[in-house]
């Protein structure tokens, strides 16, 4: 198991051979992980070996119980409520900012929430290159995204993208909308046409916000703002393409409409 701890990060498995002493092997990329492990709440740990020639330079042993034992005082320990803000207190905020990577990578871990609710009983999606999302609050807000280095020619515009292998539509849209804007979203209609911009043609769904924002990827989008319709179509109308422009203003446009449609009894 890994233990990602405010002391720092170990791996803790059982060797052969640990079993029969009652003991777990604890390594370290850090020697001073294991060190602050051991003054912390494992006074049991045995001596680090080092450089050992694996892909965990440091390594030591401790009795079972012990490290059982090491872990309930762990949890007792907790006394923060943002364990990234405890860590770059404790130790920086470059290892901070590790941790961070490894919080963001586990994001895979998470299902798509693909979801269609009673509003969208049925959706007949029509075949495109690309698709997206245009995701709306409670308030009928609409978030746009700066794209980094402005790609394109887009000063604000939606998540879009291209499907993965074996992806569908819907679960490209949800994807595209989670990597460049950090939100987890529902799936409540879709726009039924395909926009053409400049080097692909997609079609939108219709998203709704689940929970907060989480971290986008920097290397997609530099932003993420909430506009109502009417600022939204003059942030869009910063772009400097034509064609792109057009169409953002375009599924605006239907995006808005859409939205304030009834829902069906």
């Amino acid at each position: 198991m890994w233990i990602i701890g405010r002391d720092g990060f170990v791996s803790i498995v059982q060797k052969p051979g640990d079993a029969a002493k009652g003991q777990l092997t604890l390594r370290a990329r850090v020697r001073a992980d294991l060190e602050a492990l051991r003054s912390s709440v494992l006074p049991e740990l045995s001596a680090i070996a080092a450089h050992t020639g694996s892909d965990y330079a440091y390594r030591a042993t401790a009795p079972r119980e012990s490290v059982a034992k090491a872990m309930v005082e762990c949890v007792r320990k907790i006394d923060y409520a943002n364990f990234k803000k405890a860590v770059a207190k404790e130790h920086g905020h470059a290892r901070a900012a590790v941790y961070g990577d490894v919080w963001h990578a586990l994001l895979g871990l998470e299902p798509l929430p693909v979801q269609v609710t009673s509003k969208t009983p049925a959706l007949s999606v029509p075949k495109a290159e690309a698709y997206g999302g245009v995701l709306m609050d409670a308030e009928g807000r609409v978030l746009l995204r700066e794209p980094a280095n402005h790609f394109g020619g887009y000063t604000w515009t939606f998540a879009k993208g291209r499907p993965d292998p074996g992806e569908s539509p819907a679960e490209a849209a949800l994807r595209e909308v989670r990597e460049e804007t950090g939100y987890f979203a529902e799936i409540c209609g879709m726009i039924p046409v395909v926009f053409a911009g400049t080097t692909t043609t997609t079609v939108m769904f219709l998203l709704r916000p689940v929970g907060s924002p989480q971290a986008f990827d920097p290397k997609e989008t530099w932003q993420i703002r909430w506009f109502e319709p009417t600022a939204a179509a003059e942030a869009i109308g910063q772009s400097a393409s034509p064609t792109g422009r057009t169409r953002d203003l375009a599924i605006l446009k239907a995006a808005v409409a859409a939205w304030a449609e009834p829902s069906p009894a």
